[in-house]
């Protein structure tokens, strides 16, 4: 995956400024304001009715916004149908033409340019074999499965080269196997061509796996734009702390710029601005949380003492369900076999938690 430095240099692709829409009272949209560079692959991600799927509508000039601009290669497109705007579009659905052969699908765009008949022909035969699929023109969509045809709409959509390739959900109904090798496949057909390619998503994995930048929208607006990296370690909201893979959020008491008490245990924390307000918020991954042996924990300060409730296996994980004592606030711990059996923590047991400065994430409390 290119590192989104990687783009700084290069020319600018698409940009959108404040865009809004609203459908009757309710605001889809609220003032979007973002810009994608030539090449960079970028996810919208966020749950269910955050506006990332009218985002891309209107990129597409499917849906027209109620104000605001969005310029293409320094061309306005702002009001232009989607048949005058450059780019190739995928479905969840895959939209298919069921009538129509393999072959005759991703040559569809082509005929509507009036290609020459060998031209279309040579261009089929080198998306066929792009996608894996050579030999398989003469099918129909049903006689595919769902990952294949999932691969004819790609093939179909970067048919006439588009400037921008737009992916709404393009995996979302697949099942877990053939989505992660799709998404796979997707990824290096994307650097490989080097088309600049925006994907809707609300799967996290699917966005910090396969994008050079993430967008997460929450109602309607844009709450952090960064790299899959940034994103995950430097959440700069509540939202995107808890959005954004697994997160503890603990209520805790301000103290001072660098300190806060988690119940009585004072423990240091990034540098915050909240010295104003008595109660914040402790965000930190279940990842970075130190499980202490009762031996090791005696050389050590700041410790948490919390009770074992349960332990969720997770494959390349273990999940510990905690009570913290003294705060009675649940906790999650993550943590390898190994290295469980080393502290041997059972359900019901006693166990020491070190909160590491340098994970300690403080955000406002909502009321407070």
């Amino acid at each position: 995956m290119a590192h989104a430095d990687a783009f700084q240099s290069a020319p600018e692709c698409l940009r959108i400024e404040g865009l809004s829409k609203s459908f009757g009272h309710f605001t889809a949209l609220e003032s979007i304001d973002l810009s994608i560079r030539e090449g960079e692959f970028v996810c919208f991600l966020g749950p269910s009715g955050c506006g990332k799927t009218t985002l891309l509508r209107a990129i597409a000039g499917l849906e027209l916004q109620s104000r605001g601009r969005i310029i293409q290669q320094g061309r306005d497109i702002s009001w232009l149908p989607p048949q005058d705007r450059d780019f190739g579009i995928v479905f969840q659905s895959y939209a298919l033409f069921p009538n129509l052969s393999v072959a005759e699908n991703i040559a569809y765009g082509l005929r509507n340019q009036r290609r020459q008949r060998q031209q279309i022909q040579l261009r089929v035969n080198e998306l066929l074999a792009l996608i894996d699929l050579q030999g398989s023109g003469s099918k129909y969509p049903a006689q595919l499965s769902g990952g294949q045809q999932q691969r004819v709409a790609l093939a179909r959509a970067l048919a006439t080269e588009p400037g921008l390739l737009l992916l709404d959900e393009p995996l979302s109904a697949l099942d877990a196997r053939v989505r992660l090798h799709l998404r796979q496949q997707i990824k290096a057909l994307q650097q490989r061509l080097g088309v600049t390619t925006i994907m809707v998503t609300h799967d996290q994995e699917e966005a910090l796996t396969m994008a050079d930048r993430v967008v997460v929208m929450n109602h309607g607006s844009i709450e952090q734009i960064g790299t899959p990296q940034e994103i995950y370690r430097e959440p700069v909201s509540p939202f995107v702390a808890s959005f954004v893979g697994s997160m503890n959020l603990l209520k805790v008491t301000v103290e001072s710029r660098q300190s806060v008490h988690l119940g009585k245990q004072l423990l240091s924390c990034q540098p915050h601005d909240l010295t104003g307000r008595s109660v914040a918020l402790l965000a930190i991954r279940p990842e970075e949380i130190r499980l202490l042996t009762p031996v090791n924990a005696m050389n050590e300060a700041d410790l948490i003492t919390a009770e074992v409730r349960y332990i969720e296996y997770l494959g390349a994980c273990l999940r510990l369900h905690c009570q913290l004592e003294g705060a009675q606030q649940p906790v999650l711990v993550d943590i390898g076999q190994t290295a469980l059996d080393s502290v041997q923590a059972s359900r019901g047991s006693r166990v020491y938690l070190q909160f590491p400065e340098s994970m300690n994430r403080i955000y406002a409390h909502e009321g407070h």
